[in-house]
């Protein structure tokens, strides 16, 4: 799952505003400053939630997600600020908001769910992710969204209502300040909750065409995303990054999803698969190409993908593809 890099520049630049050198910032999540340089540009959704970790421990804000929202840059909706802010209605907005989100970030989803008198903005994330691990994103999102409204509208909208999935932190002076309640925490969902009646609030400034021209374009856009990442995709390219550092673990590959081992396991079992199975997959994706491609010895291949023994990669080899590698390597050759 990837997201638009507009999202890092937004926590680079709110962590400048605290004094955080961007440069130290973007050292810690171990990203190259250039990614940051081309608008249209996107990062793995992880990325993003390292960023927002890192951002707030190196400032010391347990409110840097809503903080971050007054450095909301023009572009943060990317295309689609235009289809927003030329919409007729905040309704219409916010629908153009939940349909065309992933273009901001694949890993979660908006969702607006007209409830009787009420409405629920409501974010879901698609990852098991603990839920202090999206604070600051989670917070800094609905803040945003509160803050296009009333800047759509011109009009001082309030919430009814705000909840969020993690605990609440000490202090909520910050909450209470922007949001105008003081938020429920430890609860089902994140969401902000306003009376039904405000979907019908005008904007300052509708443009028909301007809209409906940026919805085309969106469309496009939406049509060019890549496929969002299943659970064992991720297993997958975890564990092909893990294969360079050792034998890959259960309790390795938790940590780096930030899960417990019971949840991936049973996420895996839920996709028909078990960790075995992926990092056997990957062994035999690796150990194909190298013997199609490399000139490393048999030996080697077998060391790099984690075998200590160079019969039981053949073994293992043989069960993969029904050939041995040395086999494999000789018809590649020939063909």
């Amino acid at each position: 799952m990837t997201a638009a890099v507009q999202n890092v520049r937004m926590v680079v630049a709110a962590a400048a505003a605290r004094g955080i050198a961007p440069g130290k910032l973007l050292a810690a999540i171990d990203l190259d400053p250039h990614a940051l340089i081309a608008t249209d540009s996107r990062v793995p959704s992880e990325l993003v939630l390292r960023a927002w970790q890192a951002a707030a421990e190196l400032c010391g804000d347990p409110a840097f997600g809503l903080t971050a929202v007054d450095h909301l840059a023009s572009d943060y909706l990317g295309g689609f600020g235009f289809a927003v802010h030329a919409s007729a209605t905040l309704g219409e907005a916010l629908r153009r908001i939940v349909r065309f989100f992933p273009l901001v970030n694949q890993h979660a989803a908006l969702e607006l769910i007209e409830d009787g008198a009420v409405v629920r903005l409501r974010i879901a994330v698609h990852a098991d992710v603990p839920d202090e691990a999206v604070r600051h994103p989670a917070e800094c999102l609905l803040g945003v969204v509160l803050r296009i409204a009333r800047r759509t509208t011109g009009a001082d909208i309030r919430p009814v209502a705000v909840a969020f999935r993690h605990a609440a932190p000490a202090e909520t002076s910050v909450h209470h300040r922007l949001f105008g309640v003081v938020p429920r925490f430890a609860q089902p969902h994140h969401e902000l909750v306003f009376h039904r009646a405000v979907l019908d609030t005008r904007h300052v400034a509708p443009d028909a065409g301007l809209a409906s021209l940026a919805e085309r374009h969106l469309e496009r856009c939406a049509g060019d995303l890549p496929p969002a990442e299943t659970f064992t995709g991720r297993v997958r390219r975890v564990l092909l990054e893990e294969l360079q550092l050792g034998e890959p673990t259960l309790a390795r590959l938790a940590a780096r999803l930030r899960m417990s081992e019971r949840t991936v396991q049973r996420r895996l079992g839920d996709d028909g698969t078990s960790m075995q199975a992926v990092l056997d997959e990957v062994r035999c994706q690796i150990s194909i190409r190298q013997l199609a491609e490399s000139t490393r010895t048999i030996a080697e291949i077998s060391y790099a993908v984690g075998f200590a023994e160079v019969r039981a990669f053949h073994r293992a080899f043989k069960r993969w593809t029904g050939s041995t590698p040395a086999a494999y390597r000789q018809s590649r050759a020939a063909s």
